[in-house]
């Protein structure tokens, strides 16, 4: 973090492009939990709280990661 540099930069979009795929798998956790909890083969829906979890766990690396990237790339612009 002391000495930014573009690929750090890059290295922390990329984290944030996880996040979101993160994110975008915990839809199809807590869908296979709707279903478990109607068929009943999830009585208690932990696959759908599982899938609740997935999705604010991405959505926090998403935002982590896109202000790490933001403050760089600023510093960054500012010297050049």
């Amino acid at each position: 973090m002391k000495n930014p540099s573009w690929p750090k930069v890059f290295a922390y979009i990329g984290l944030v492009v996880f996040g979101f795929v993160l994110a975008f798998y915990s839809t199809a956790v807590a869908t296979a939990g709707i279903a478990g909890t109607r068929l009943g083969t999830d009585r208690n829906g932990d696959t759908l709280t599982m899938g609740s979890a997935v999705l604010v766990a991405g959505i926090a690396v998403a935002a982590v990661f896109a202000f790490l990237a933001f403050v760089n790339a600023r510093q960054l612009m500012r010297r050049g």
